[in-house]
């Protein structure tokens, strides 16, 4: 039995130290949490080949309390990322008054794949709601040619939503900035219906922080990104949620 679990441990490591590779290849290290599946992997590797003197240094009641914080662990984990892919599948509200995109990442050739998904979610919700207004948050990062919401305003443009639509927020560089600038933009939010467009991963942090700036009714939409990265930002979901509950 216990051969068995050393096994899964092993592949489970290898399989994230692959992962972990492919992430770095396709959004490169900007973001220190773009090793996690490296670090995991490699951590979990180095406690199969030690785990003998592992066993030697920790006394069996400590190696079981260990054992048991990380399965709670990964209880927690699971019960957190329920709730994330259960509000990225509940219906969103048409006739919003204002639609939120949530910005991300700008290259040279204009927005990422993450970015370009959840702009062309808010341009099929502009083109079906032609009396709502769209406003696009996001500053210019360090790696960026322009802000991330005058690249989304760009996009929107190009795709032939008028410029009168699209109010943009240039100062935000995280979630609660994105929300908290855009209600300056919006004005009373208590009395606007609200859409909020971002990754699906990202809508329950979203609806989340939108609450505890005094938006009430708020719903959201998702855009579809990389299927291959969605474990990676999921993950990292998790992480940034237990930050917001924790300091927030």
């Amino acid at each position: 039995m216990e051969t068995k679990v050393l096994t899964l441990v092993r592949s489970v490591a290898h399989i994230f130290i692959l992962y972990g590779l492919i992430v770095l290849l396709m959004i490169g290290p900007f973001h220190i949490f773009n090793f996690f599946y490296l670090l995991a992997g490699t951590c979990l590797l180095l406690v199969c080949i030690f785990r003998k003197k592992i066993e030697q240094r920790l006394s069996k009641r400590l190696l079981s309390v260990l054992i048991g914080l990380f399965v709670l662990l990964c209880v927690f984990f699971l019960f957190i990322e329920a709730r994330i892919l259960s509000c990225a599948l509940t219906p969103y509200e048409k006739d919003a008054d204002y639609v939120i995109v949530l910005g991300s990442h700008i290259n040279e050739e204009g927005p990422s794949k993450d970015y370009q998904a959840r702009l062309d979610s808010a341009y099929d919700y502009l083109t079906e709601n032609e009396k709502s207004l769209v406003v696009c948050t996001g500053a210019k990062g360090p790696y960026e040619p322009l802000s991330e919401a005058k690249g989304g305003k760009d996009y929107l443009m190009k795709r032939g939503i008028d410029a009168s639509r699209i109010l943009t927020e240039e100062r935000s560089y995280d979630t609660f900035q994105n929300l908290e600038n855009a209600k300056a933009l919006i004005g009373d939010v208590e009395k606007q219906k609200i859409l909020i467009v971002s990754a699906d991963y990202h809508l329950y942090r979203a609806k989340y922080l939108a609450a505890k700036l005094g938006y009430k009714d708020v719903s959201v939409k998702g855009g579809h990104g990389s299927l291959l990265l969605l474990p990676q930002y999921y993950t990292r979901e998790f992480f940034a949620l237990c930050k917001e509950y924790l300091f927030r």
